[in-house]
């Protein structure tokens, strides 16, 4: 066996690609570390184990489903029942015909991807209601509020002046009123 062919190899397995068998490594890894810490003689440890592990897919590779199977194997012996035991899913397809297992696996993706953008669609137009909901709000307070802003600053400005003008105007009529009265002139 050369080298590569090494790299492939892991606890038995012959893998296709060498991601898989870094996959695999990493699961022998998990593996030992549950080991050295789970309680075989504590079911109910056993089976929280167990079921975040198969929740969390954990364990993809057929090392990963043997160990998840010598668990259930342990978990049946300890007198857990059956129904507690959840089964092990199988990530992948078995058929022999390369074009029902490609179909297969299109459909799925093209499944996933419809939920997927169906997702993203439901969300995209619940943000552009919002986002313009926002901005109705934003111009209606606009033009509603007195405060000048740029979409109403020189009519503000226009009216401030003439009311000054306005009230200027007055206050000379009332002293020319007041002038004539008093009969002063203006010499």
């Amino acid at each position: 066996m050369d080298k590569n062919e090494e790299e492939l190899v892991v606890g038995g397995y012959r893998f296709g690609t060498v991601a898989d068998a870094e996959t695999a490594r990493m699961e022998q890894k998990k593996i030992a570390s549950v080991e050295q810490h789970l309680d075989y003689r504590n079911p109910q440890n056993v089976l929280l184990v167990y079921n975040k592990a198969i929740d969390n897919r954990v364990f993809l590779t057929p090392l990963g489903m043997s160990y998840l199977h010598r668990m259930q194997s342990q978990l049946a012996k300890c007198g857990v029942s059956e129904e507690k035991i959840k089964p092990i899913p199988l990530y992948a397809t078995f058929s022999n015909k390369t074009e029902n297992n490609s179909s297969i696996r299109r459909s799925m993706a093209v499944r996933g991807q419809k939920v997927e953008f169906k997702g993203r669609f439901i969300t995209s137009v619940c943000v552009n209601i919002l986002l313009a909901a926002a901005l109705a709000a934003m111009i209606i307070l606009a033009y509603v509020s007195d405060v000048p802003t740029i979409v109403n600053y020189k009519t503000a400005i226009l009216n401030e002046y003439s009311e000054w003008e306005q009230e200027l105007s007055d206050r000379e009529q009332a002293v020319r009123e007041a002038e004539r009265m008093l009969d002063i002139s203006n010499e």
